[in-house]
């Protein structure tokens, strides 16, 4: 009973829904398209993506498909609807397919889109007018629909998982894309089939309507969410944003106070100071709660009276500040600051107002002044560098003259005399060449371990003939027991030659005893040497210029003003320090104060350099080559050599004197460093490597002993030379040197040969 009522119900809705189904199936399912395409058309208008309209148009062309298959309901044989049907499921596929391209920002041009709706029309069209492909011609643009449908599914699905309404979506999406899969199935069906197709479609149309209308409410949502929290937060941010302002205002409060620059607040209409900070009462002189309300104006004296006009005001106060930035404000009753500054137009309290900054500047023009100074003595050194050694090659011919004259016995004793003078003043105008050259290029000091008491002793005894010719009693105070240190002994006796030299000049008209005093000894791990006098003492307004280059107070002749400004240099390069202590009419006390450097060599013993003429030995075969661009000194060098039994050669450059050697053997050769075309160095260097057999037998004289390439050269080469101007007494002893030595070598070598064993 229960099975054939059963039976009765299912005939019934099977007879129902073939008799009126298929007229309003399609219907509900158009209606749900349309309502997918209203929800897509909304999102676009509200959110204004484009890929809303681009779904909106692809549900456009799919409900244009459900139409087409209604009509095709009624008239099955219009094969243009047939075909129009197909071409848009295809044209749907494809915008849905653009759609989710600018969904993952990658959009597709409209040419592409172009080119596949042809394909989808003319496929389309083609399976209609041939049978057997007509199955195919619905089957593609279903199976491309169907893939549309599933990639947009799998899209949300993977950007928005978390939420229901994308899940919704995604579900109704994937099952709407299997029924278009098998649309070409369901349209060969049964009519009951054919109607739940419908029917199907339509539920799942809504479906997808309401997936994305959950979707967009969720989304809305967590933007209110979002924009509340944001609107929380930045509630928050206010609250520190204030704090913040006034912590920075606080801050400013405590950098304007603090400030080193002078800062003053002014008021634009009346130039009234409204605020100055700690640094701009110190620069004024006056306290900061009586800055305020003063007129800038009697800060400045350059400042003009204010106007009724602000930009005038402006103007006014910027003027001061032109062409340099620097003016100059009144600090007590009368005194005047040059200070240099900046202004600024600013809002301080709801009025327009200057800040001027300020900084006094006259410890720095002061150093500007002294840089300049150095500068100028720099340059000056340099010229004087260039012209110094310029006068060594004729004060070596003047000197040199002056010497072989003064040796002939057959002269005179008056012309001897006069001679005796010039070569004196030659001497004096040597040593101030040195000097300026020392000067011009201080040469870097030649550290020994030296034991400074013996130093000092041997120093005061070279300088014992002129302390007695001056009736000077020395006292010397030598510490025991002082520790030895590195120094350069030479630059050490020219600074203690220098100021006994000056101390001696000082007492030159001293009524009573004339005493200098020299004392040694160690304080706090360094070595003082302190030269005293007894005589008139440094004025206190020349106490800090006595150091200075050609500072002098010395008569004209007796001094240059290089000698303490040389002794303060050779100090410096020595690490050391150097300063006087005066009092007018209790004499003066120049003290040396030296560091004490481990030691790690012996004691460097120093002879007497003495002038005294020695016998040249026998002069037998040797020949000697001269070579020197100046006439006068090679002339000179002849005539002496020449005259002890030399043969002399010349030659006026290095080129010159290779080929002489490459001519003729010598026995020693005297030459120049600074010549043209080759110098001394070049032609030592093509000595050693085409006769090094000559090595040994060079002896260079230069005129320029401070250059630091030329002292590197000669100390490198290991070779003897001399400074020019020279003494021919000391030139003489280093030939009979040389050749003395070269005859003991030989001698000894003559008794290896004769005596065996020897």
């Amino acid at each position: 009973m229960s099975n054939s009522a059963l039976t009765d119900v299912m005939a019934f809705v099977s007879a129902s829904l073939s008799i009126h189904g298929l007229k309003v199936a399609p219907l509900l399912s158009l209606s749900s398209a349309w309502f997918v395409i209203l929800v897509f058309a909304c999102l676009n208008l509200h959110t204004r993506q484009v890929y809303f309209r681009l779904w909106a148009v692809a549900w456009l062309f799919f409900s244009m498909f459900l139409a087409a298959t209604v009509a095709l309901e009624a008239r099955p044989d219009l094969v243009v609807l047939a075909s129009a049907s197909r071409a848009c499921i295809g044209i749907s596929a494809l915008y849905l397919f653009l759609g989710n391209f600018q969904l993952i920002g990658r959009p597709r041009s409209s040419t592409e889109m172009g080119l596949g709706a042809g394909i989808v029309v003319g496929w389309t069209c083609l399976a209609e007018y041939l049978p057997q492909w007509r199955i195919w011609g619905t089957l593609v643009p279903c199976i491309l629909l169907a893939l549309a449908g599933t990639h947009t599914a799998v899209l949300y699905l993977k950007s928005c998982k978390q939420h229901k309404g994308a899940i919704l979506l995604a579900s109704s999406l994937l099952l709407w894309s299997l029924q278009m899969a098998a649309f070409p199935i369901h349209a060969s069906a049964a009519l009951t089939l054919r109607t739940i197709g419908y029917l199907a479609s339509a539920l799942l149309g809504l479906c997808v309507a309401l997936g994305m209308i959950l979707l967009a409410l969720e989304q809305a949502r967590e933007r209110t969410d979002s924009l509340l929290g944001e609107f929380k937060k930045g509630m928050t941010q206010r609250r520190l944003l204030e704090q913040e302002v006034n912590t920075s205002e606080q801050k400013y409060r405590r950098l304007f106070d603090s400030a080193s620059d002078a800062i003053f607040l002014i008021d634009l209409a009346t130039l009234e100071v409204l605020e100055a900070n700690t640094a701009a009462a110190d620069l004024s002189g006056c306290e900061s709660g009586k800055l305020i309300g003063r007129s800038f104006a009697n800060l400045c004296p350059k400042l003009h009276r204010p106007t009724t006009s602000l930009l005038e005001n402006k103007k006014i106060v910027e003027e001061l500040f032109e062409p340099t930035g620097e003016f100059q404000i009144v600090r007590g009753p009368s005194d005047e600051v040059l200070c240099e500054g900046s202004v600024a137009l600013m809002d301080y309290q709801k009025q327009p107002s200057l800040q001027v900054n300020a900084r006094e500047i006259t410890g720095r023009k002061k150093m500007e002044q002294q840089l300049r100074q150095a500068e100028k003595l720099s340059a000056l050194g340099q010229l004087v560098a260039g012209v110094a050694h310029e006068l060594n090659n004729p004060l070596a011919v003047v000197m040199g003259y002056a010497q072989l004259l003064v040796r002939n016995r057959a002269l005179e004793e008056k012309p001897r005399q006069d001679l005796a003078k010039i070569l004196h003043e030659s001497e004096r105008a040597a040593k101030i060449v040195r000097n300026l050259l020392t000067f011009a290029r201080p040469r870097e000091p030649h550290m020994v371990t030296v034991d400074v008491n013996r130093l000092v002793a041997e120093a005061l005894d070279t300088l014992d003939i002129q302390v007695q010719g001056a009736n000077v009693r020395m006292a010397r105070q030598l510490a025991e027991a002082l520790p030895p240190t590195m120094a350069d002994p030479s630059q050490v006796e020219q600074v203690l030659a220098n100021l006994v030299t000056n101390a001696i000049q000082a007492l030159e008209n001293h009524p009573d005893q004339r005493v200098i005093e020299v004392i040694t000894e160690n304080r706090e791990g360094r070595i003082r040497i302190a030269v005293a006098d007894n005589g008139p003492g440094i004025p206190f307004q020349l106490l800090d210029r006595i150091f200075d280059p050609f500072f002098t107070t010395k008569g004209p002749g007796k001094g240059t003003g290089l000698g303490l400004s040389i002794c303060y240099s050779i100090m410096e390069e020595h690490k050391g320090k150097i300063w006087v202590e005066s009092q007018l009419g209790k004499g003066s006390r120049f003290i040396l104060e030296l560091p004490v450097v481990a030691c790690h060599g012996t004691i460097v013993e120093r002879g007497n350099e003495g002038d005294e003429r020695e016998p040249i030995v026998e002069a037998s075969e040797r020949r000697l080559l001269i070579v020197d661009d100046e006439p006068g000194i090679v002339e000179v060098l002849k005539e002496v050599f020449t005259k002890a039994g030399h043969r002399v050669d010349t030659a006026s450059n290095g080129l010159e004197a290779l080929s002489r050697i490459a001519a003729q053997h010598y026995d020693l050769i005297i030459s120049d460093l600074c010549m043209p075309e080759m110098g001394g160095e070049k032609l030592h260097a093509a000595i050693v490597e085409q006769h090094p057999d000559l090595q040994e037998r060079m002896i260079f004289v230069t005129g320029d002993t401070v250059s630091p390439a030329s002292r590197s050269f000669l100390e490198q080469s290991g070779a003897r030379w001399l400074s020019k101007p020279f003494n021919i007494a000391t030139l003489e002893k280093l030939v009979n040197s040389h050749f003395q030595t070269e005859l003991a070598e030989t001698v000894h070598e003559r008794a290896a040969q004769t005596i065996p064993g020897l």
